[in-house]
């Protein structure tokens, strides 16, 4: 027999808040249901069925083969489910009038084929799986769906158009490093068909092609890949889904359908970034762990006499500048010498507060932050930022101020510069809004940039030059035979404001 995805791995459940007006149910009449889930040979297998609701918005999974206690009402219902024997899976989905005690069947041995392959074929050295998830049309929270070897999956008809189906198709390669990765799906609205054969075209796809280093991270890491609905319909978010593991440095190309994704990585620590829209017939280019991971975010900002430390993040990668959960440290804001805020923060804490602050004057937060539990020789392990600004607490908003970004050129697929080279730091001057119409953004530029590199951890500091070139900030580093490197810069605007932003091992030298 052939392998089938258990459901337990292969099935990815969007499990919808509880809507207004689940609490009504209990005023309405009791019944129950019993929904029995036959496998292809007709014997019972246990699994889940989505409940829903539709007068009273109640949402619920309940288990299938046993009479569950029901408000009388109409629901729609959705499953999926594999074989006793695991050498088939099922999904399907219809919906049924509860009204005293009700019992309605989802009988694998009416499924129909679903085959789905893209064109042309990829070519050989993958495993090709296909996946179907039955939806209700109206965007209700019943559905469910399921994966499996392509051959080994089947779906129930229905005609009803309360419900629809959307599929689609794997390539992931068996190879342990490199080589692409293909999905392409759809959707077939107007009720759910008596089996499916698709070829899906390549040409619509769009292309990511990644570059994952080490150093920042390392060892075995997941690459996870989730679409998000722009067009209110969530069923295609359930089929559009990539996750797989690839060990740390590699590259791979991801071709994927058209759309807004979201794009993270998971290893020892984990980053992620905002939707980003992909278009068909692109090619996008990421850079995963470039070194340096320091601090990001947006600048603080006033609102109502108080200081909104924003989303400062003392180790965010380049690309996906989110995460950085592993980091730990201190976080202080200081004025007329004297403190104001200080806090000692752990991985699991939200750097969120808000201080009030006194005066129109000058003010200095300052955060540390260091990486715990990491494998030894990781990168970008210690980090601090220290913003020195004018603020008014009565005014609405952001700070002026910069955070350096490091980016050193050159560097090899470990974030290595060779042996007595010289390298190229690109000096980032970012400055991120906060997103709020409401909070003011002041202008500014930059007066002055003083940059320093360290090769003993921070003992010495050499200074090195700041060249401005085509608008755009460099220093350059002479390294070290060997060890490791760190850097250090010092922005001061045209208006007093000045900022300290620092690296510990930012780059290996090998």
């Amino acid at each position: 027999m052939r392998r089938t995805t258990a459901v337990a791995s292969a099935v990815t459940v969007l499990v919808p808040l509880l809507l207004t007006g689940a609490s009504t149910a209990s005023a309405t009449a009791k019944g129950s249901l019993t929904v029995t889930t036959l496998d292809r040979s007709g014997k019972p297998v246990p699994t889940q069925v989505a409940v829903y609701n539709t007068r009273t918005n109640d949402f619920r999974y309940i288990d299938s083969n046993k009479a569950v206690s029901l408000p009388n009402g109409s629901y729609e219902l959705a499953t999926s489910f594999v074989d006793a024997r695991g050498d088939g899976a099922t999904v399907g989905g219809h919906s049924v009038t509860v009204s005293g005690s009700t019992k309605t069947t989802f009988d694998a041995r009416k499924g129909r084929p679903v085959n789905v392959s893209l064109s042309p074929s990829p070519g050989s050295g993958y495993d090709h799986m296909v996946s179907a998830y039955v939806c209700a049309a109206d965007n209700g929270p019943a559905q469910m769906g399921i994966s499996a070897e392509a051959g080994d999956l089947y779906v129930i008809p229905s005609s009803s158009k309360a419900y629809e189906l959307s599929y689609g198709t794997t390539y992931q390669p068996r190879a342990a490093t490199g080589g692409d990765f293909w999905q392409a799906t759809a959707t077939h609205p107007g009720g759910v068909p008596s089996g499916l054969s698709a070829k899906l075209k390549k040409s619509g796809l769009t292309s990511v092609k990644v570059s994952a280093r080490s150093g920042p991270d390392s060892g075995l890491a997941q690459f996870s890949f989730s679409y998000q609905s722009t067009g209110g319909d969530g069923c295609p978010m359930s089929t559009n889904s990539l996750q797989f593991q690839r060990e740390l440095p590699d590259h791979f190309a991801v071709h994927l359908p058209p759309g807004q994704w979201n794009v993270s990585q998971q290893s020892n620590d984990f980053i992620y970034a905002g939707d980003h829209n992909y278009a068909a017939g692109r090619t996008t280019s990421l850079t995963l762990d470039h070194a340096v991971w320091g601090p990001g975010g947006r600048l603080p900002n006033t609102w109502y006499h108080q200081l909104y430390f924003g989303s400062l993040n003392p180790f965010a990668d380049p690309t996906l500048p989110n995460g950085g959960t592993l980091a730990g440290g201190n976080v202080k804001l200081t004025h007329a010498g004297k403190t104001l805020y200080s806090h000692n923060y752990s991985p699991s804490d939200q750097m969120d507060a808000h201080p009030r602050i006194p005066e129109a004057g000058w003010y200095t937060l300052t955060q540390t932050g260091h990486r715990s539990g990491l494998p030894s020789g990781s990168l970008s392990t210690s980090s601090s930022l220290s913003l020195h600004f004018y603020a008014n607490p009565g005014n609405n908003e952001q700070i002026r101020d910069y955070i350096t970004r490091f980016w050193p050129d050159e560097l090899n697929a470990r974030n290595q510069a060779a042996p007595r080279s010289t390298t190229t730091v690109a000096l980032g001057m970012q400055r991120n809004g906060t997103d709020d119409n409401s909070v003011r953004r002041l202008s500014d530029s930059v007066k002055s940039v003083r940059a320093w590199y360290t090769t003993d951890n921070g003992a010495t500091w050499h200074a090195a030059t700041a060249k401005l070139s085509g608008g755009k900030w460099t220093m350059a580093v002479r390294n070290p035979a060997s060890g490791r490197v760190g850097l250090r810069s010092t922005v001061t605007d045209t208006h007093g404001d000045s900022s300290t932003t620092t690296v510990y091992n930012a780059y290996a030298v090998s």
